[in-house]
């Protein structure tokens, strides 16, 4: 990478602490500056996952949940500071969204792997899909609404919402696949623009059936606890 380009991308790793000194203060966009920092130091962890035990797919499975835990615990703590009602998140208290998590982002990694036995991405077309699917599908499609809704009103704010939605949604699938994106590039797939919609009708079903799943075991042992305020009950 050109020494002007890894300036950018540094400077741009810094720009989610600014919000930090917001009040309250936004952890969510620092799944990107973890991004980043993974980005940069790619080359290395891709030499140390070689010499890991495991296959690949096993691999891009647990970074897949690691990533996504580190997203729903830094959503968790911006929605614990400033004491929201309605948190958006899987559950408000940490140890059940956390648990939902596995499904949801499990359910992500199995959709990636089903695509790349057909299909080639590189790192920044799975940043690019998956933000975009973010911007649609967050919330049931509730952020695409309401960047609708204010467009016509405050258009700069509507397209800063979806910028938001787009950096956190990709960062996480980023995480996951900077370390190990060159093991999964096998020349003779595909790279037909039906891979796109392909992968996120993919990512969607799973996420939705992997939930399901994880609620459905804890059945089992009695279930996860109600919703219940996020700042008495922060953990369970």
């Amino acid at each position: 990478m050109k020494s002007w380009k890894k300036a950018l991308l540094v400077v741009s790793g810094l720009v989610p602490l600014l919000y930090l000194f917001s009040r309250p203060p936004d952890t969510m966009l620092l799944i990107y500056t973890f991004f980043v920092v993974v980005f940069l130091f790619r080359n290395k962890l891709t030499a140390l996952f070689e010499h890991l035990p495991g296959h690949t797919s096993l691999h891009l499975f647990i970074l897949f949940l690691l990533s996504g835990s580190l997203t729903e615990t830094l959503a968790w703590i911006g929605n614990f500071l400033k004491g929201a009602q309605e948190p958006a998140l899987f559950h408000p208290q940490l140890i059940p969204d956390l648990i939902l998590g596995i499904g949801f982002y499990g359910g992500w990694a199995i959709a990636w792997l089903i695509a790349f036995r057909w299909f080639r991405f590189t790192l920044l077309e799975a940043f690019v899909v998956t933000g975009f699917q973010g911007i649609f599908f967050e919330q049931l499609g509730t952020v695409f609404v309401e960047m609708l809704s204010v467009f016509a009103s405050n258009p700069l704010l509507s397209i800063l919402l979806g910028v938001y939605v787009f950096v956190v949604h990709g960062s996480v699938t980023g995480l996951a696949f900077a370390p190990l994106i060159r093991r999964f590039d096998v020349p003779h797939r595909s790279r037909h623009w039906v891979r796109f919609p392909v992968v996120i009708a993919l990512m969607v079903s799973l996420a939705f059936i992997g939930t399901s799943l994880i609620n459905t075991f804890a059945l089992l042992f009695g279930g996860l606890p109600a919703k219940r305020s996020i700042v008495e009950y922060p953990f369970w």
